[in-house]
């Protein structure tokens, strides 16, 4: 029973119009339409009853009304459904201090005036921060016009349309208080919805945070998976490019230099192939030590992993053959960079339930680093499977069959460069637009 009333309860609030709005917003389209449903309902529960209760002269005027009110809190609520929150409240709020006001005028004694003081706080609740000057405009306004039916009736003894009130007060008597009750009153509730979006503020920075920190450790789509369905299953791919870097002398180097000083150094190199990644189209899956890996054509499968990881292995030994030559000018050591390439299937996804981190297994993964490390210093190497997947696109040297640790001999390629007709002209590491139009072409294959 108690779903069945939720569910009831979610309609009537258009729960379903809230996905994608921010916690505030979707809490204004909630109250108002709750407010729109409210407002429906008291006055059409409330008309027959009038009808028995009121003298006939008071019936027409009444009746009136609640047409001319209904009409515009339609609409109002027509608006939440275009998606026009602002103007739905706009319609909302003027209908029913409209509706407020006629009631108040007819007789004098009516308890409607009350309500402009529930119109007074619904603005911070129904009308978001971004609409501030529109949200005071009615919390001014419903303000104002309780304060105005209590000073006419109450106090200078005025008629409504049915007749005079039944007690007046002195305005020195009524008047102070009345107004600071309501001032207080609009204060506090100020005051209370500032601290309820300070605190949603909060929760929505450290949210982004937890997130930002996620997607550091987690491609997107799997790091979604992950918090939908508290599992990420590992996925099968039947071609990828996987490569490994290692820095030549790193241990002799390091042991000149402050633990500060390596790390500095580390983080400015890895910092930089960091910034490949994302242009290229690649997942940086870890370091371990001085060692950096990277694959293509993960989390999302495509033609071109191995282009782009061959693109992304010569933008890092342009890089460090641009350190060496800083460094040599300064008569520091430098480090030296190996690249090893090597493409075919695998298994990616994340395992275990601590520690959450992405990574890869497969043939393929040690045939990469063992191209890695039977490469030379300075070089690309790679594999005959990366080869064939690059060849149209850059110019390579045969190495012949090279033996490799506990893989026997893998036949090797050093990569050169962009092919001839496929450099800029003067620019001979920049892609000219032929090597574009294949690139595209390579892409979209099936």
């Amino acid at each position: 029973m108690s779903k069945r009333i939720q569910k009831i309860l979610n309609r009537l609030q258009l729960v379903h119009l809230t996905k994608g709005l921010s916690d505030e917003s979707a809490r204004a389209l909630r109250v108002n339409a709750t407010f729109q449903t409210i407002m429906f309902l008291i006055p059409s529960l409330l008309l027959p009853v009038i009808f028995f209760t009121e003298p006939p002269e008071t019936h027409l005027i009444s009746f009136a009304s609640y047409i001319i009110f209904i009409l515009p809190l339609g609409y109002s609520r027509f608006l939440l459904y275009k998606g026009k929150y602002a103007m739905s409240a706009v319609f909302a709020l003027l209908a029913s201090n409209f509706h407020i006001t006629i009631l108040s005028l007819s007789q004098a004694d009516d308890p409607a005036p009350l309500g402009f003081l529930l119109f007074a706080v619904i603005p911070f609740l129904m009308i978001p921060r971004q609409n501030i000057k529109l949200r005071w405009f009615f919390v001014i306004v419903s303000g104002l016009l309780f304060l105005s039916s209590q000073y006419y009736y109450r106090v200078m003894g005025g008629e409504g349309i049915f007749g005079p009130p039944k007690w007046v007060v002195p305005a020195d008597y009524l008047m102070p208080p009345l107004v600071l009750l309501v001032i207080f009153f609009i204060l506090l509730i100020n005051q209370f919805v500032k601290a309820v979006n300070r605190a949603e503020d909060k929760l929505i920075a450290e949210h982004q945070k937890s997130e930002s920190l996620l997607l550091n450790v987690l491609p997107l789509d799997v790091a979604r998976e992950l918090k939908q369905n508290g599992v990420s299953k590992p996925k099968h791919y039947p071609s990828a490019t996987v490569c490994f870097t290692d820095f030549e002398g790193f241990t002799k180097i390091a042991e000149t230099l402050s633990p500060t000083e390596l790390v500095e150094e580390l983080d400015r190199c890895f910092s930089y192939f960091d910034s490949l990644m994302e242009r290229h189209h690649l997942e940086k899956l870890k370091t371990i030590g001085d060692s950096y890996m990277f694959v293509g054509g993960i989390p999302k499968s495509n033609k071109t992993h191995a282009v782009d990881s061959v693109l992304a292995a010569l933008e890092i030994q342009a890089f460090m053959n641009q350190m060496k030559e800083i460094k040599t000018a300064q008569g520091l050591p430098y480090w030296q960079l190996r690249l090893g390439i090597h493409s075919g299937e695998l298994i990616a996804g994340v395992i275990g339930d601590k520690k959450f981190a992405y990574d890869v297994w497969s043939d393929t993964v040690n045939t990469a680093s063992r191209c890695e490390s039977s490469g030379m210093t300075g070089k690309i190497n790679i594999s005959s499977s990366t080869y064939e997947l690059i060849k149209d696109f850059f110019q390579c040297e045969y190495r012949g069959e090279v033996p490799a640790k506990h893989k026997g001999n893998i036949k090797m390629y050093f990569v050169e460069g962009l092919l001839p007709e496929l450099q800029r002209e003067g620019h001979p590491q920049v892609p000219n637009q032929e090597f574009v139009n294949r690139y595209k072409a390579l892409a979209n294959t099936t």
